[in-house]
Formats: structure tokens, C-alpha cells, sequence
């Protein structure tokens, strides 16, 4: 039967849209705000009234939110930073919560098996480089920031969703997802203005953002197919993952008929507990989410696959040979735009992050 090592273990397991520099920053009217092509507004804003002396505003303006962020982020940097270094979940606490939080906690359980997977920990820097601020006097009040690389100077920045719960309540982040290269990317209102917070089933939009996640979901899971009016565009993420897959998918059934000895699956699913989604300058949205997904490799009667001694997946197992079924778990954050439904056109995915959470097999 057919002998795998699957050496590109860091390609399939954690997906980042790998560095173009962040050179050519883009200067729109409100100031200098952009990485790659996301931008300000081009009009000229007025801030929000100051609120009545004496008196605390009931909703932060977005002024006073920016500045909250460029306090936060490099919090949620050190606690990263801080969690990392002594693989302890607990240290994320009170700035990183939610699937950041859980897939951290997961993470660290495989880097106790096998050290390898600490190479696979992506960190937000803790430079914001563009917030988009919520206007909503509601809570939960949701934002979501463009921040910096933290490895590397010119690195791919990561849109990140924060999350204030209450008005006595600390903005936290519950996942980050670095932004897609050679995408383009929407126009962001004018940080002292600050952007419409919209729910998941917001209408005015392509389609509501459940429904975009659930579309992005179905074509992860099952291709293209699964989009017969092409609404979704194509993105570095989906594209990556379904190499992956069919090299595996080519791997198995080595001089062997097409799945005569193995069939590969993943299926994805959105965690409709999580969801950030903020107006964009052209009336669309960028919206945050959170997928997971279950690949499964199904051995057909007779069939032994068996792994190189250096997998990182099957030192967490603790055996290299399967003879019925081989499983991974993946947790990602994804970041889409969707136009105006009077503007048209197609959902595009501008940015991911994927975390390997778990492996099994039999």
C-alpha cells in the first residue's frame, strides 16, 4: 500500500496568506490607514459632538473607541505572546476569548505531544494599522481591526474581531484571520466616523452574512459545484485548501484506481455563535466568522496506509499506521466582503486563518 510522509504538514495545517509587503501604503483623506489596498473613505469627516461636560457618553464615540484599540492591541499581543510562551490557555485571559481562546488550548495540547506545532502558532502583532468602529449604542458592540504581522516587518497584517459584551465589559478578541494576498479590498469609512454595526441576517446586502458563511462553508466543503450562480469569488484560502486535499486525495490512491484505496473529505461548518460585521464606505460589509472542519481519510477493506516517522499529525495519534480511518480537525477565522445588492458582483473572501485543533484514527 502506498507509503506517506506528508512533509508539507504546515501547509495543511495552518492557513495564512503568505507576505506581499505591506510597501505602498495607501493615504486617503482621514489619514494614512491602510495595508495593500484597504482604505479610508475619500470625504472629508466631521467628528461626532463631544458629549454634554460632566457627563460620561452612554456609547463611545468612534474617536474614543480608536483610542481604546491602540491600548488593546497591544494587549492582546502580550497575552498572546505571554500564553505562547508558557503554553498555558489561561494567560489569553481577559483579552483573548471565545474559538482564539479554545483553539489556543488545543493547540497547546498537540504541542505537548509533539513540539513541531509550536512552528504553527501565527500572533497579531500589536500595531493597529486600520480600526473599524462601531456607532451602535447596543452591546454587544462588535469592531474589527487590520493589525500588524508580529513575525515579520513587512508581513501580511490580520483583520481581527473584537467584541465589548457590556458597558462594564473589556473588549476581547475572538479570533484573527490574516488578509489575502493579491486581493483586492473595500473601502473602510473614516475612522472619526465609524462604521453601521449590522447582524447576520442584515439585509441591503449580495446576501445576508449567514448566508455568505454557509455559502463559503458549502464550497469548502464540496467545490464549486456548490455555487451555481457564482456568487463567491475566488480567494487564496479555498484555492490552497483544495490543492491540498487532491494532492492527498493522488497521494492515497498511488497506482491504484481513482479512490480505489482511500477516500479524503473535509467538510466545514460556521460556529453561529460568533460573528462581527461592520458597514463598508461602498454600502457592503466586512464581516468575521468562524469555521470548522473535519478531514477524513475512509480506508477501504484490506487497505494500511502508513505515515513517515517525522509526522507531526501522527505523533499526536501515537501510531503511524491506519487501517480503517485517519481524521484531522481544523479551526479557521475567515473575513469576507459582501457588496450592496445594488451594487452586484460576488462575495469575496479577503483574508483566513487556520489552526489544526485535533488528529485520530484507527
Amino acid at each position: 500500500m502506498t507509503r506517506h510522509d506528508l512533509r508539507s504538514a504546515r501547509k495543511d495545517s495552518l492557513m495564512s496568506t503568505r507576505p506581499v509587503g505591506r510597501r505602498g501604503l495607501v493615504l486617503g483623506a482621514g489619514g494614512l490607514l491602510a495595508s495593500g489596498l484597504l482604505a479610508a473613505c475619500g470625504a472629508d469627516p466631521e467628528p461626532p459632538p463631544a458629549p454634554p461636560a460632566g457627563k460620561e457618553p452612554e456609547a463611545p464615540t468612534p474617536v474614543q473607541t480608536t483610542e481604546q484599540f491602540s491600548r488593546i492591541i497591544p494587549e492582546v499581543n502580550a497575552a498572546v505572546v505571554e500564553a505562547d510562551e508558557e503554553r498555558d490557555a489561561e494567560k489569553l485571559s481577559p483579552r483573548v476569548s471565545g474559538s482564539a481562546a479554545e483553539f489556543r488550548t488545543a493547540a497547546y495540547a498537540m504541542i505537548e505531544k509533539a513540539e513541531e506545532w509550536a512552528e504553527e502558532l501565527r500572533v497579531p502583532g500589536d500595531e493597529l494599522i486600520v480600526p473599524m468602529t462601531s456607532v451602535s449604542a447596543e452591546f454587544p458592540r462588535v469592531a474589527i481591526a487590520l493589525v500588524e504581522d508580529s513575525v515579520e516587518e513587512d508581513g501580511v497584517p490580520y483583520f481581527m474581531a473584537l467584541q465589548q459584551a457590556d458597558a462594564k465589559s473589556a473588549y476581547t478578541a475572538w479570533g484573527w484571520a490574516q488578509q489575502a494576498v493579491g486581493v483586492e479590498m473595500p473601502m473602510v469609512p473614516n475612522a472619526v466616523v465609524g462604521s453601521e454595526q449590522i447582524a447576520a441576517d442584515a439585509d441591503g446586502l449580495l446576501m445576508t452574512p449567514a448566508e455568505a458563511l454557509a455559502l463559503y462553508a458549502k464550497v469548502l466543503s464540496g467545490g464549486d459545484g456548490e455555487d451555481p450562480d457564482d456568487l463567491l469569488a475566488e480567494n487564496p484560502f479555498q484555492t490552497g485548501t483544495h490543492e491540498r486535499i487532491q494532492t492527498e486525495r493522488t497521494e492515497l490512491n498511488e497506482g491504484v484506481e481513482w479512490d480505489e484505496a482511500a477516500t479524503i473529505h473535509e467538510k466545514f461548518t460556521v460556529d453561529e455563535d460568533e460573528f462581527a460585521g461592520l458597514r463598508t464606505e461602498d454600502g457592503g460589509a466586512i464581516i468575521m466568522g468562524t469555521l470548522l472542519s473535519e478531514r477524513k481519510v475512509s480506508l477501504k477493506d484490506r487497505a494500511t496506509m502508513r505515515y513517515a516517522e517525522d509526522n507531526k499529525y501522527t505523533k499526536v495519534i501515537g501510531t503511524k499506521e491506519f487501517t480503517s480511518e485517519y481524521i484531522r480537525k481544523y479551526g479557521t477565522h475567515v473575513a469576507l466582503h459582501i457588496p450592496s445588492a445594488d451594487a452586484g458582483g460576488q462575495v469575496q473572501p479577503i483574508g483566513a486563518t487556520q489552526t489544526a485543533l485535533d488528529a485520530s484514527g484507527e
